[in-house]
């Protein structure tokens, strides 16, 4: 950035402290989010401009072969040419004696293909040419464009001639214009303007930002018929003429202005664009809650009509429970018929056995009680008679038979009560006791198994209540409506209460304050920028009526420059727009205009146009020869004002300015024949 520019970072104090303070309270935003949106889109408080740069033609060469007027196609004969002119500060003049078709016209354009890199050159002149050259001053550097043709296409190099540096090399029309965009700007520090413009054939689609060229802003060093339209410029696309105007002036802020109006175009766009987005989802939001609130009437209303009889639902959801607990109770108590079933039968199973050893002791005891009453005399086995000895030997505690010794009594009544302890009697006792257990556990069983039987039939009872509730018509239904009902309710809900934001659309807030912020920065900068232009505007208004008149427009009164390059224009007691004057009057005042300008520029020093107006055949256009001559005298005594200004004029009329020219500014060509 250059060091004039005061940045809105940079600048605490004065002009650029109250253009924010201007922006802060129209837009309604605080100061840190204006920088920021300033910042964020590059927008910069241009206060003071850069120093003016000039532009001096010193030299143009080129050489090539053209065909000649009377060759066949066939075998077209060719004729070489080779031009060859160094002007210098002043006017300079490339004329003709009548004859138009001399070559006038295609040595400024080549002139103007050199510096601004965009051939304006037919094309066939443009296949003639071999070779180019041109050097030109640009401050105080020497430069020099170099190109070899071939087919109209140039490959060449950017020199300069002091250093001998190659500052720029080229291969290809588009690649040349390219590269002389970006040297021109940055070498006359000329900003690169942004513009925007809405795609065509899309109405709906975002503005597409662009810059403004170097060969737009060369559009100001050229008057030829073509601009005629346009008061300054050839074109009034992107308002390049208000553009132009400014730069003839010098005009603080004006690029602030432009910066910010884009901008402020974009985000505007995409405000738009966002709000048709966010009116959009509010309708959808809408319909959609709309259709909800629909339906839950239509749910409400048809349950409102169904059956009173019906059960609700909570009646199925206790028919549930219910069958729930019964089958848990079934459960239970199926649970305790086994256990009362394993205890039955481990009991009555040890009541058998205890039956069985009673009848065993029986059985034994009895047996016991014979043997012991019997006095055997011979043995049993072999038939030997028992000897007084064996009986006196049993007296003696031993066996008459086999001599073994028979228990004592302590012996014997510690047998007798371990005997006692298992007694048939003590037995039978033990096997009542046992037979009443027996008893209490099948009763206890019984019990169990009818508590089951009952579990079960509560359960079948639940089942077949659940299923009727299942198959009645009534509660089905109704229980869809509920559910239809609270399900429908919900939807409502989150569409209007706090869940509502959730599905809200994209905040556009940011956006709405960047506009706002945007707006307000160009507007203030605008205000800033026309009341410069205004309090100069009135003295380049005097200065157009005075050279207007003189150049022929004596019914001119006044005129009415606008700060967006418009004139309007009083002549003969009646008011006119330019565009509504001849093409004549439209020749005059544009020149006058831009004379005008050049010299309050040059006055004033602020203005930056870089010093150097090339005008294609001032006196086609309804210029009568005095008045040819007033305008070639005028441009004359401004170049006086201004010594480092000029002026490359070339006319059919040599006849005409040969005595106003110096001969050695003055190409003129021999009569009936080019310039090259």
């Amino acid at each position: 950035m250059n060091q004039n520019d005061a940045t809105v970072e940079g600048d605490a104090t004065g002009p650029v402290e109250a253009w924010l303070a201007e922006i802060t309270k129209a837009s309604r935003q605080p100061v840190e989010v204006v920088r920021e949106v300033l910042a964020e889109h590059g927008v910069r408080a241009h206060t003071a401009l850069p120093r003016p740069h000039r532009i001096l033609v010193t030299a143009v060469e080129f050489e090539g072969t053209r065909p000649a007027p009377d060759s066949n196609q066939d075998d077209p004969a060719t004729i070489p040419f080779r031009f060859e002119w160094e002007p210098g500060p002043g006017v300079w003049c490339l004329a003709s004696t009548g004859k138009n078709e001399a070559g006038k016209s295609s040595i400024l354009e080549i002139v103007l293909w050199c510096l601004r890199g965009r051939a304006g050159l037919q094309r066939d002149v443009r296949s003639w040419l071999r070779r180019v050259r041109t050097e030109f001053v640009l401050d105080d550097e020497l430069l020099m464009v170099e190109m070899a043709v071939a087919n109209g296409i140039p490959i060449g190099r950017v020199v300069s001639k002091q250093t001998g540096a190659v500052l720029i090399e080229f291969d290809g029309l588009k690649a040349f214009e390219e590269s002389m965009d970006g040297f021109m700007l940055d070498r006359l520090g000329l900003e690169p303007l942004r513009i925007q413009q809405k795609p065509r054939g899309d109405a709906e689609a975002l503005p597409v930002t662009g810059e403004l060229s170097w060969p737009s802003y060369a559009s100001g060093l050229y008057i030829n018929r073509k601009g005629l339209g346009h008061l300054l410029g050839n074109d009034s696309k992107n308002a390049l003429p208000t553009r132009l105007l400014e730069l003839f002036l010098g005009a603080p802020w004006a690029a602030t202005m432009v910066a910010a109006s884009v901008a402020q175009k974009v985000v505007a766009a995409q405000l738009s664009a966002a709000r048709q987005r966010a009116a959009a989802d509010a309708e959808a939001r809408r319909a959609q809650l709309g259709e909800l609130t629909r339906q839950l009437d239509a749910e409400r209303a048809r349950l409102q009509v169904l059956p009173e009889e019906g059960r609700p639902a909570s009646d199925l959801s206790a028919a549930y429970r219910t069958l729930a607990e019964t089958t848990t109770a079934a459960g239970e108590v199926q649970r305790q018929l086994v256990e009362a079933r394993l205890r039955h039968d481990t009991l009555d199973e040890q009541r058998h056995s205890l039956a069985h050893a009673v009848q065993t002791a029986q059985e034994a005891a009895l047996a016991q009680a014979f043997f012991h009453t019997l006095t055997p005399t011979i043995c049993p086995r072999c038939d030997t008679k028992v000897t007084k000895d064996q009986w006196a030997r049993e007296q003696e505690g031993h066996c008459s038979l086999c001599d073994s010794r028979l228990p004592d009594s302590a012996e014997g009544d510690d047998a007798l009560g371990k005997a006692e302890e298992e007694t048939p009697d003590t037995l039978r006792d033990a096997l009542e006791r046992l037979q009443l257990e027996v008893e209490q556990a099948a009763s206890d069983l019984a019990t169990a198994q009818s508590l089951v039987s009952a579990a079960t039939a509560a359960v079948d009872q639940a089942e077949a209540t659940l299923n009727a509730a299942l198959r009645s018509p009534g509660i089905g239904e109704r229980r869809a409506a509920e559910l239809a009902v609270a399900r429908l309710e919900g939807a409502v809900a989150e569409r209007t209460g706090r869940f509502a934001h959730l599905d809200a659309a994209v905040d556009i807030s940011p956006l709405e304050a960047a506009d706002a912020i945007l707006k307000a920065a160009g507007k203030a900068a605008h205000a800033r920028r026309t009341a410069a232009l205004k309090q100069v505007l009135r003295d380049v208004e005097q200065d157009i009526v005075t050279m207007g008149r003189a150049l022929g427009l004596e019914m001119l009164q006044r005129v009415e420059l606008g700060t967006g390059a418009t004139l309007t224009v009083w002549k003969g007691g009646q008011r006119h727009s330019y565009g509504s004057l001849t093409e004549g009057e439209q020749l005059r005042l544009k020149i006058v205009t831009t004379t005008a300008l050049l010299r309050h520029g040059i006055r004033s020093g602020v203005g930056r146009h870089p010093g150097l107006l090339i005008v294609d055949s001032p006196g086609a256009e309804e210029v009568d020869s005095k008045d040819l001559r007033l305008m070639v005298t005028d441009l004359v005594k401004l170049t006086d004002l201004a010594p480092e200004l000029q002026v490359i004029i070339a006319t059919a009329r040599g006849e005409d300015v040969a005595s106003l020219i110096p001969n050695k500014q003055l190409r003129l060509a021999p009569p009936g024949e080019r310039l090259w």
